[in-house]
Order: C-alpha cells, then structure tokens, then sequence
C-alpha cells in the first residue's frame, strides 16, 4: 500500500477556484476543461498529468434538495438509489476510462462531498470541503477512503456531524451559516496546500511546513512566499 503524505496536492486558492467553477461552469486558469455537465465537471491541468474532476454540491432546486432529503433519512443505501448519484458514478467513470486514476484528484463541496466520499473511484485522492453529513454520523461515524482528505470550517453546519473526522479544520469567527458552508472559507488559508504528495501544480521545488511540495510560482493562484522555518497549525 502506497504511503501518502497531506501537503502536495491543490493549493487552497486553486482548490477554491475549482470548487466554484462546479457551480458557475467557469474557467480556471492554468487548467483546460475536459468535461462540463451541470453536476460533474473536469479539468486538465496544462503542464503536468494531473486531472481535477470537481463533484459540485447543492444548487437552488427542488430536486437538488430533495436528494439532501433522501440522504438526512435514509442514509447512504437511500441516497444510492438517486438519480444524482448514478450519474455521478457515470461520470467519474468516464474520466477515469479517458485518464490515468493515478493522475486523477476528485474534488468536491457540500453534497458532492458525499458523493465523493461513496462514488466508487480509483482516483489518487479526494478532497471534500464541509461535505454533506447526518446526525447519526456524530454517534457512529462515517467510512471515509483511505486517500480522502476531508477539510470543514469550525462552524460548518452541514458537516459538524462528523466533525471528529476531519483531517483539516478552518477557523473563522463568523456565526453565519451560509459564510461558514461557502467554498469562499478557503480564502482564509489561500497558500495552504491540501492532499497527497504527487501534485502540488507545478516544476519548482520548495521546502513548506517541513515537507518538499511542487508549485508553479509565476501563476498568481499558486504563489506563495518561502516559509521562515516555522510551522503554522491548523
């Protein structure tokens, strides 16, 4: 079994950008766009192998929130029988026949986090940002992937549930819910990298938090300034 270390996978400014072009099918730069459905979308990174497949979460809809329903009472085995769900599973699929999974990140927000979380998958790693939970998940937990990373704002109300399981929690002061779900919570931490150690975007080699990850400095989305040594908690 591969060992994979957190801090080389998607800059928190990029993982944001990425995050919101499932909801408003926009472009982001330095990526080319391989699939562009309203739920499930791709991107192909323009100088190195990797591939992005972003699993958007809750839009206004009836029929979206009504799938946030069928999860909150029955659970993952209901959801399964969505029509939300099999589409993503077919989707994730498609890229994965068209792609190298080893190449491939799954990045997801709010509901697509669950879906990211249940999709079967042989993607590098997972990044889910406040994904959707239940109350029974405070009691009995949830069987995450081995190569997932879950991120969630302290005050998230949608994932607070299994808050026990994140891998990574963002602080802010603000009590508003919709400021704490928002992928806009990312732009508190814009130069943390979140995942694996293959990708970080990019050629230069540089020293950050103790570990050795990748970025392409000259794009803005990526810039960071070299580490003084220390290491900052969150």
């Amino acid at each position: 079994m591969r060992m994979l270390k957190k801090g080389g996978g998607l800059k928190s400014s990029t993982l944001k950008s990425l995050i919101q072009s499932g909801y408003d099918r926009s472009q982001v730069e330095g990526w080319t766009k391989v699939m562009d459905t309203p739920e499930v979308s791709a991107f192909k990174h323009n100088t190195t192998p990797q591939v992005v497949i972003v699993l958007r979460g809750t839009t206004g809809s009836m029929k979206d929130w009504s799938n946030n329903a069928v999860f909150g009472i029955g659970g993952e085995i209901a959801y399964k029988q969505t029509p939300r769900y099999k589409r993503a599973v077919s989707r994730v699929a498609e890229i994965e026949r068209k792609y190298n999974p080893k190449d491939i990140t799954i990045v997801s927000h709010s509901q697509g986090g669950l879906l990211a979380e249940i999709v079967p998958s042989k993607a590098r790693e997972v990044i889910t940002l406040n994904k959707a939970t239940r109350p029974s998940d405070f009691i009995f937990g949830r069987k995450k992937k081995k190569n997932q990373y879950d991120i969630r704002s302290e005050y998230d109300p949608v994932s607070m549930f299994n808050s026990r399981q994140a891998d990574y929690t963002i602080k802010n002061k603000s009590l508003n819910p919709l400021t704490q779900h928002s992928a806009d919570i990312l732009s508190k931490k814009p130069d943390v990298i979140y995942g694996d150690a293959k990708f970080g975007n990019g050629m230069r080699k540089v020293k950050r938090g103790g570990m050795i990850v990748r970025s392409f400095n000259e794009r803005p989305e990526n810039k960071f300034e070299e580490p003084d040594g220390s290491v900052e908690m969150f």
